[in-house]
């Protein structure tokens, strides 16, 4: 009795040391976990405040040969607070599917949310918080919720079960539900923070840059009768069920979504080893590539495919639980035109050993926990069912194996909003919707950036593990990517060679504009610098530069800057001393930035003082004169000093190339300036 009576002294003295020392880590800020939301500037009574994208490390602590997996990426999104009394505030949650890869954000279907609910409510102002995380799975997904309802959201949707398996708080050998519990909590303890600080100071904190689809090929496959297989759909119940409870409890409705994934385009990863002796291993090996020779041909002759087809029947009389050779003889039913092709597809999904994508079962479990917690359902996988070609969901709706393409980024968002009704008692008139390819033109789904797309997933299907039976993909992908580049403008093709080789130095979108407005293409540049504005809004450059050189596409066209465009200038206006505030920024460009824009709104006194204070910047006069000079001249002169003006011009006559601009242009404004006044 005495020796337990020690030990439990000595649990109990070891547990209120490990807790005084974690109420003492308190003090130190710099060990916290990262908070969920930040401030980033405030004026007056009004804050910016984002997602904190660094939020995402919080489940980043898995290392694979020494070095972490991943990092999570999460967007930051920035809005102001107070928010407006008629807001409708959306937490779209999940993981890399709502977060739009491998698109931008702006093509995500939370940005499509936001677009078709401010249409069908345009009296409040739509707030769609995209919260996916790369690489999660359902139980870190549950924690973004648990976290994300401080912003008191009228609505959360969730679209997440895909990275069951192999994603970060995925289930594992041990899967056990509390053990994700109890490491989570543990990972997010200050003492925690510190041993982790400690530990990384020798075994360094360097991101793997190995791809999540390598490692997971390297951990192995996950067998048809594998204890992961039976624990994960309960894992993803507990999770959903987690969701469902903490929203009910905040008082906000929920909808579920089920999951859709690319069956008629997509070969399995991989598929149960047939139990055969060896030499019937080798037939049936032979008989599959001799099918498989033919059938990754785009439009392989009828006769051949019907050999390829009898080669997979051989094929099957030996071993038919194989999810390569039902994805085959999918390809062989759709080049004969037979309905059987879906079937055989969603089999092939069904035996799939390397689960990249989510099995169809899962659906069947959101859909018991939409029915047990009374939330919404937005039927993904039905929309895209009806969606698709009669073989089923492929490359019409899909980038890659799960991820959809713009068109199917559209379709999930179209889903969830004829959901709303559901659980939101507020009026949803869905023929104040527009067509998808009118929202797809106003988010800046433009061509460079789908060559963007064809490259990165031509480059992802010819590396392994996906090249193992998706390289005809890869050739597929090319020879869009190919297509798509000669059918270019030559200057996009001149900005999308310059972003590849500076592409940490800003955005696609916005160096593909620059080059359209130099060569004088106003009507393209502004497109692409809209597209900007929406993939980087509240930022100096992709958002206010953008909004600054949109507007100059309309003065230089000579077009009228009112209505609806000079609104988009005002709100850059009011934005501007928040962005500026929240981020190191140049003063000369921060100046030359605001002195534009309330020129080209014609507030030409206070356009004065900062395209003055941009003159005096010696890179602004070198890199931008001949943007600064044509305002500041034309805004001198309206401020009754056309001498100032004639004397900048001359001084730049002398000091720069182009001698002969300068000084003839502000004789014409001041020729202009006359005759209107005359008249």
């Amino acid at each position: 009795m005495r020796i337990w009576l020690l030990r439990l002294a000595g649990l109990g003295l070891g547990l209120v040391l490990v807790v005084v020392a974690e109420l003492l880590l308190h003090l130190v800020p710099a060990l916290a976990p990262e908070p969920f939301l930040v401030t980033l500037a405030a004026r007056d009574e009004r804050r910016l405040r984002s997602i904190n994208p660094l939020y995402a490390k919080r489940f980043f602590f898995q290392r694979y040969q020494g070095k972490l997996i991943g990092s999570g990426r999460m967007g930051a999104q920035p809005f102001f607070e107070p928010a407006p009394r008629q807001r409708f505030r959306v937490v779209f949650a999940g993981a890399s599917t709502v977060q739009g890869y491998p698109y931008v954000q702006s093509l995500a279907a939370p940005s499509f949310l936001a677009a078709m609910l401010q249409d069908i409510w345009p009296d409040k102002e739509v707030q769609v918080f995209n919260l996916g995380i790369t690489s999660i799975a359902s139980f870190a997904v549950a924690r973004v919720v648990e976290d994300a309802l401080q912003l008191e959201p009228d609505l959360v949707v969730v679209y997440t079960g895909h990275n069951e398996f192999n994603g970060i708080y995925g289930v594992d050998e041990h899967h056990s539900p509390l053990r994700n519990r109890l490491h989570y909590f543990l990972m997010q303890r200050r003492l925690t923070a510190l041993v982790r600080t400690g530990l990384d100071h020798f075994r360094g904190s360097e991101v793997s840059s190995t791809a999540l689809a390598r490692i997971m090929a390297e951990r192995g496959q996950v067998a048809l009768d594998s204890p992961r297989r039976r624990a994960a759909p309960e894992h993803l119940r507990t999770n959903l069920l987690n969701v469902a409870a903490a929203c009910s409890k905040a008082e906000v409705p929920l909808i579920l979504c089920t999951l859709a994934a690319n069956e008629a385009g997509f070969a399995p990863g991989a598929g149960a080893a047939p139990p055969l002796e060896e030499h019937l291993a080798q037939q049936w090996q032979q008989q599959v590539a001799k099918a498989a020779e033919v059938l990754v041909l785009e439009t392989p002759p009828l006769e051949a495919v019907h050999g390829a087809l009898e080669n997979l029947t051989a094929a099957a009389q030996l071993w038919e639980k194989h999810a390569y050779l039902w994805y085959l003889r999918g390809r062989a039913l759709v080049h004969l035109q037979r309905p059987a092709a879906r079937q055989a597809f969603a089999k092939a999904r069904q035996l799939d050993t390397m689960p990249w994508r989510a099995p169809r079962s899962f659906n069947a479990v959101i859909d018991s926990v939409v029915r047990q917690s009374g939330a919404g359902l937005a039927d993904v996988q039905a929309a895209f069912d009806r969606a698709a070609p009669p073989e089923g969901v492929g490359w019409e709706l899909m980038a890659d194996h799960l991820h959809p393409s713009v068109a199917g980024q559209a379709l999930l968002a179209r889903t969830v909003v004829k959901a709303v009704p559901q659980v939101v008692d507020e009026p949803v008139e869905l023929e104040r919707l527009r067509s998808d390819d009118q929202y797809r033109d106003l988010l800046g789904d433009l061509p460079v950036g789908r060559l963007r797309v064809y490259q990165a997933m031509a480059e992802l299907f010819s590396r392994p593990p996906m090249d193992r039976y998706n390289a005809h993909n890869a050739t597929r992908y090319q020879r869009l990517a190919k297509q798509l580049w000669e059918g270019l403008s030559a200057a996009e093709q001149r900005g999308a060679e310059q972003w590849m080789r500076h592409r940490d130095q800003g955005l696609l979108a916005l160096q593909v504009a620059e080059q359209l407005f130099a060569g004088r293409d106003f009507p393209t540049a502004r497109s692409y610098y809209r597209a900007a504005r929406w993939e980087a809004p509240f930022t100096l450059r992709g958002d206010l530069w953008a909004a600054v050189q949109w507007g100059r596409t309309f003065a230089l066209s000579g077009e009228a800057i009112s209505g609806d465009r000079a609104a988009v200038l005002q709100s850059a206006l009011q934005r501007f001393p928040f962005i500026v505030g929240s981020a190191p920024a140049d003063p000369g460009f921060a100046a030359l930035i605001k002195g534009q824009l309330h020129f080209l709104l014609g507030q030409y006194q206070q356009a004065l003082p900062p395209l003055l204070q941009a003159l005096k910047a010696p890179q602004i006069r070198r890199e931008y004169i001949f943007v600064l000079f044509p305002a500041l001249a034309e805004t001198l002169i309206h401020n009754d000093r056309l001498e100032d003006a004639r004397r900048l011009a001359r001084q730049f006559a002398v000091e720069g190339p182009h001698t002969q601009y300068f000084i003839p242009l502000v004789e014409t404004l001041a020729g202009d300036r006359a005759q209107r006044g005359a008249l």
